[in-house]
């Protein structure tokens, strides 16, 4: 179906009210209508009631006559035009027989539409209402495009007030997070010729680099992190960084003070800005790496020590015990001199135990010394 007969089918459903003190005109007009294919159509002789009438049915086309005892069609118009800003629009054609230029410019000025002089045309008579009833059409589908428009504009509105609250709070709370993290936080851009100086930091900087805020924003990573002085070192990490999106890695940074602290990175590339930037977040681990030292340290004592009392002091001990072996089988020793006998296996016992303590001691510490490994 072409736009044109769409309309044409559309309109033909719309509402008409006739008011016109005149039957006969009501009649013919009617008439007129139905031929045309209007169906929807209520009529009044009685002017008083138009007014109720339009409130209660909503008509899409008003048909008045001006000329009318008690309330003329100049005063329904009057009526109606306060009332235009909170209804839709109804086109009213006027009926009249007065052909009074200005009684058409009073009718006009109070909101006419269009006039129908009688004698009616019954051409014209239907040419006019369609006409009027297609620019009605037309601008109730605009109204209803404008309304949907305003929907659609109020949605994405609300939608982007709740984004935009939305963002806030992350923007709150990750701010939040970011100032308590104990841990060194820089942001900085990253290119081709290498990191610009430092665009954000927070407060833990200070504590961990020694620089405040202020100072560190003038700085890069080339004035902290001394494996920057490596550029075969920086491009690799680079390179990484940007093929992972993510890169741990240690390294040795230089505080203000000039004293070096080992530090765990964890790098994240991201876009900011419409550049390639960086976050880097520094964890001292100097503590950490001086206590495994230590811990080394201490297992290489316990190796020493386990070497000394299985090789050290048990060698000796050995030869002690193999002594006191030959002495204890000469000839008939224990019934010449027992009391020397005595003292002798006495000595052999102690040095038996002795080097059960002495295996004992060593168990533990190779057992002590597995577990620190572990």
């Amino acid at each position: 179906m072409s736009e044109k007969n769409r309309i044409k089918e559309s309109i033909l459903k719309h509402k008409i009210l006739i008011v016109d003190d005149q039957l006969p005109n009501i009649i013919l007009l009617e008439n007129i209508l139905n031929l045309t294919g209007f169906n929807e159509i209520l009529s009044t002789t009685d002017s008083t009631t138009a007014l109720e009438k339009i409130e209660t049915h909503k008509p899409d086309i008003l048909l008045l006559d001006l000329m009318m005892p008690e309330v003329t069609g100049f005063d329904i118009l009057a009526e109606l035009e306060k009332t235009t800003e909170s209804r839709d629009f109804m086109p009213v054609l006027v009926l009249t027989a007065d052909t009074n230029p200005k009684s058409k410019e009073k009718a006009l000025k109070l909101g006419a539409s269009d006039f129908l002089t009688k004698p009616f045309d019954i051409s014209e008579v239907s040419l006019r209402i369609q006409n009027l009833l297609t620019t009605k059409y037309l601008m109730d589908q605009l109204k209803n495009q404008n309304d949907h428009l305003e929907d659609l504009v109020k949605i994405r509105t609300e939608q982007l007030q709740t984004a935009k609250e939305e963002a806030e709070r992350n923007e709150k709370k990750y701010r939040l997070l970011f100032d308590a993290n104990l841990d060194d936080i820089n942001l900085f851009y990253i290119d081709e010729s290498g990191p610009s100086n430092f665009i954000e930091s927070n407060p833990a900087s200070e504590a961990v680099l020694g620089y405040t805020k202020e100072e560190l924003l003038n700085l890069s990573l080339h004035d902290i992190d001394t494996g920057m002085v490596d550029s075969e070192y920086f491009q690799e990490k680079l390179q990484k960084l940007l093929e992972k999106g993510s890169l741990e890695f240690e390294t040795v940074i230089r505080k203000k003070n000039g004293e070096l602290r080992n530090m765990e990175v964890k790098a994240n590339v991201f876009e900011l800005e419409g550049k390639k930037a960086v976050l880097n977040i520094y964890r001292d681990i100097t503590d950490r790496i001086k206590f495994i030292e230590a811990i080394l340290k201490q297992n290489r004592a316990f190796k020493e020590i386990a070497w000394i009392q299985s090789h050290v002091v048990r060698a000796p001990l050995a030869r002690m015990m193999g002594v006191i072996h030959l002495l204890t089988d000469m000839d008939d020793l224990e019934n010449k001199d027992p009391e020397l006998y005595k003292f002798i296996k006495m000595i052999l016992d102690s040095a038996f135990e002795l080097d059960q303590i002495i295996r004992e001691i060593s168990e533990k510490t190779a057992e002590a010394q597995k577990n620190q490994d572990l």
